[in-house]
């Protein structure tokens, strides 16, 4: 379960990854077509188990609010000394995103699944091949916050080139930004 992100917003995360891979930083690189903030990581979920998954994200969808999210950092989990995944996100922690993130998750935990307690906006732009130099710093995206109104229900595939996801169903909140 995830947001997605608008086209500008992409191509300027593509751009500042594009960037970081410059300086020679050892990774798996996401493409970016692949970009999105977690919400929910689910895990394996049975196609059987993909209906009640879709009607509580449809249940808990009206009580939802849009929120916007600033991608202005590059950061590294678990920390820029030691990489193992390279992200861009807002610099400082968006209190709403973590309450997008629990309201959902509080949705999902009737129907068994657990969770990471942590819900830290970030679009994963690449993971380290083995160990690695700490994170060269780079200029992270300009681009404004990233309008969040709506969710996306993915089923992800691993691959060679790295996973690839495929989106199942488009849910909008309650309410809607303003422009």
């Amino acid at each position: 379960m995830a947001a997605d992100l608008d086209a500008p917003t992409r191509a300027a995360c593509a751009h500042a990854a594009e960037r970081l891979r410059a300086t020679g930083w050892p990774g798996r690189w996401t493409s970016p077509e692949s970009y999105h903030l977690t919400v929910a990581f689910l895990g394996g979920v049975d196609d059987a188990r993909v209906p009640n998954v879709l009607a509580a994200l449809h249940d808990v969808a009206p009580r939802l609010h849009p929120l916007r999210v600033p991608l202005d950092a590059l950061g590294a989990y678990p920390n820029l000394h030691r990489p193992r995944i390279a992200w861009i996100g807002p610099a400082i922690p968006v209190a709403a995103f973590g309450a997008l993130c629990d309201t959902v998750r509080y949705a999902l935990a009737p129907l068994g699944f657990t969770f990471d307690p942590h819900a830290d906006a970030h679009v994963t732009v690449a993971r380290a091949d083995g160990p690695t130099r700490p994170l060269p710093l780079v200029q992270p995206p300009r681009t404004p916050p990233l309008a969040v109104d709506a969710l996306t229900l993915y089923e992800s595939f691993t691959e060679r080139a790295g996973a690839r996801y495929v989106a199942l169903e488009r849910i909008s909140f309650g309410t809607q930004l303003r422009k």
